[in-house]
């Protein structure tokens, strides 16, 4: 866009300024929420305090109406319940002051309850207030209690009659229904604001709602401490708390009379209503000023940035005709002068600069024809990929190898050209040669038929401080590999039987017994003699003994497991190197199976020949610490023990004790 530099100037302004109100805005209204409400705890801390106080006063005027009224009945006291119970319910207001008043003897028995018909019994010994004032108390209120009879929460108020000498005579008791419209329903109906609660909670290990605003939670358990707030969710706090309120106000006041709680619950969308109003009006205000000056922004940078259109218009002007050079505003005593004398200045030693380089380039240009053409009549394969392992040259031999023409092959990756399979298997040795190290390393196909050997020489920048690439340098060298196998395999077998000879037995119980960097086996070894061989060999000559050794040699692989090792390392002698741990019952039936095996008559130049056959075997544990000659020696024992105990036998040692 030819004037987006005024548009990102412009709305960069408008950010700051946005950012900066932004700012503004919230930590004031953060400190407008700290203090709304710390004043709505206050003042509702307050109120909740009156509310307490209210109802201590009425309490205190029931425990002196309580008082007075035993005072009135101490002198009647010799008097008939049914006497005691009229004068008490005339002195009592219903339910104003008391739901029921009572008195009861020292021995816990009800003399009267006007709530209660005369001829029922009553017993309050058992009850905490009762054994409070035996105790010794001056007024006692019980917890809060469930009415049998009126199915509703009530508490009672006790005072005690005492004699001269303390004894107690009697108790007079008060008992309240909180759920009809006594003293309480002021607490049950009154309202915080247009939408708080007050509940009142009683104590003890089990505290519960004994008024409040929904009489549903009424006798409900209610949360212990600081963590009831009338059974509302109370969240906790949150930095953001400010930005949308959801922790109601809650404050407490303990009754002086018998510890219960009163608690006011001011939800917190009523009581912060008045800060989120003022928000939107905030808001608005602000998305209003921020659009005006946006506007006015791009007008000054319009205005101040109309000399660098000027120039900029000149400038594309010398990009189509370098005559234009003449049109840049150099005689401006400004920064956007001097910008298009530095300008002019540059574009002139560009015009120098392109010829010298021009010529350069054409010369580079046939240096690369000329290293490209030697590159592609050498045999090897060479290739350069920059740091993204991307292909940046092949040559052509290189391109044959794959199939693929040049062209096609340069852009690509190592991954996609040689496959995930065949780049996970080399790529430590390019993290080698990107770290600026020269590495070879050889690269098998995985059917074996193709083997290479690979050259890493890393590419370092002109400061030689960074690695930009790889030179990577082939060569087929599956001839010399077969032709290296082969004659290994020729000095390690048996010319007469095709197995392993001693030296690739050797060779193959060091490493059965020695697995490098993998974990140690156990493994196990057995050697097999053939019993009066030497007799058939001296009876029928040499070529019987040597087709009867290989006709044993076949027997003896067919008796082992895929993987096991068979070697003649002897005339008449074999061995076979079991790996990985196996079972000694296993161990038994591989070894029965070369006994039974020898069994089998050869039937060799129309003769039938028996060559039955004695087994000596040892197993090396994994961490035992033998070594292979100790193997050896171990299962050279064991064979002299079968054949101590006569032909076509087997012995085993498993267990090596090192101690």
């Amino acid at each position: 866009m030819r004037h987006s530099l005024k548009y990102r100037v412009a709305l960069a302004a408008a950010l700051v300024v946005t950012l900066i109100l932004g700012v503004r805005v919230l930590a004031s209204q953060y400190y407008a929420y700290a203090s709304l409400r710390q004043l709505l705890e206050t003042e509702q801390a307050r109120q909740t305090d009156l509310v307490a106080q209210h109802l201590d006063d009425k309490f205190d005027s029931r425990i002196h109406l309580l008082r007075r009224l035993a005072r009135q009945l101490e002198p009647m006291l010799d008097q008939p319940p049914a006497t005691l119970r009229v004068f008490a319910s005339g002195m009592v207001d219903t339910p104003e002051d008391f739901n029921a008043v009572f008195l009861a003897w020292p021995d816990g028995d009800v003399a009267f309850s006007t709530a209660v018909p005369q001829e029922r019994r009553l017993q309050v010994k058992d009850r905490d207030y009762f054994r409070a004032l035996e105790a010794g108390a001056s007024v006692a209120t019980s917890d809060l209690l469930y009415g049998r009879m009126s199915s509703a929460p009530g508490m009672v108020l006790a005072v005690p009659l005492r004699a001269p000498d303390g004894t107690l005579r009697a108790v007079v008791g008060g008992a309240l229904n909180l759920a009809e419209d006594n003293f309480l329903h002021e607490l049950r109906d009154g309202r915080l604001g247009s939408g708080g609660i007050y509940c009142l909670v009683s104590s003890g290990q089990n505290p519960r709602y004994a008024m409040h605003a929904e009489p549903a939670r009424i006798m409900l358990p209610a949360a212990q401490g600081t963590a009831d707030a009338c059974g509302l969710a109370t969240p906790a706090a949150k930095p953001w708390e400010f930005l949308r309120p959801a922790r109601p106000v809650v404050t407490r006041r303990s009754l002086d009379l018998n510890g219960w709680t009163v608690v006011s619950v001011l939800p917190a969308e009523q009581a912060f209503l008045p800060l989120i109003d003022v928000r939107h009006k905030w808001l608005l205000i602000g998305l209003l000023t921020l659009a005006g000056a946006a506007g006015l922004m791009w007008l000054v940078v319009r205005r101040l940035l109309k000399p660098l259109e000027d120039f900029h218009r000149a400038v594309d002007a010398v990009a189509l005709n370098a005559d234009a050079l003449n049109q840049l505003p150099t005689q401006r005593r400004d920064e956007i002068g001097q910008l298009a004398s530095a300008f002019a200045g540059v574009v002139r030693q560009l015009h120098e600069r392109e010829s010298a380089l021009k010529a350069a380039k054409d010369l580079a240009a046939e240096s690369e024809k000329r290293i490209e053409a030697i590159a592609n009549h050498v045999p090897d394969f060479i290739s350069l990929v920059d740091a993204k392992e991307r292909y940046v040259f092949v040559n052509q031999a290189y391109a044959r190898h794959f199939g693929l023409p040049v062209q096609q092959i340069v852009g690509l990756k190592l991954r996609e050209l040689w496959g995930m399979p065949t780049y996970l298997a080399v790529r430590p040795h390019l993290e080698q040669a990107f770290a600026g190290r020269a590495v070879t390393y050889t690269q098998e196909s995985p059917d074996g038929t193709e083997c290479l050997e690979v050259s890493c020489q890393p590419a370092w920048d002109d400061a030689r401080d960074t690695v930009v690439g790889l030179y990577m340098f082939a060569r087929n060298v599956t001839a010399e590999r077969q032709a290296l196998r082969s004659l290994e395999a020729q000095t390690v077998s048996d010319h007469l039987t095709g197995l392993l000879n001693r030296k690739g037995f050797d060779r193959c119980l060091a490493e059965a017994m020695n697995p490098g960097e993998g974990p140690d086996q156990s493994i196990a070894l057995m050697l097999v003699d053939l019993d009066d061989f030497k007799h058939i060999n001296d009876s029928h000559g040499h070529a019987v003994g040597d087709e009867l050794l290989a006709g044993f040699g076949r027997r003896l692989s067919a008796c082992v497991r895929e993987g096991d090792a068979v070697a003649r390392i002897g005339g008449d002698e074999f061995a076979i190197v079991l790996r990985n741990a196996i079972a000694p019952a296993d161990l038994e039936r591989i070894a029965q199976g070369i006994v039974q095996g020898s069994l089998q008559a050869h039937r060799i130049a129309g003769r039938t020949l028996m060559a039955t056959a004695s087994v000596g075997a040892a197993v090396h544990l994994a961490g035992d610490g033998q070594t292979a000659s100790e193997l050896f020696m171990r299962a050279d024992m064991a064979l002299y023990e079968a054949k101590r105990r006569g032909k076509a036998r087997y012995a085993l040692q498993v267990v090596h004790d090192r101690a």
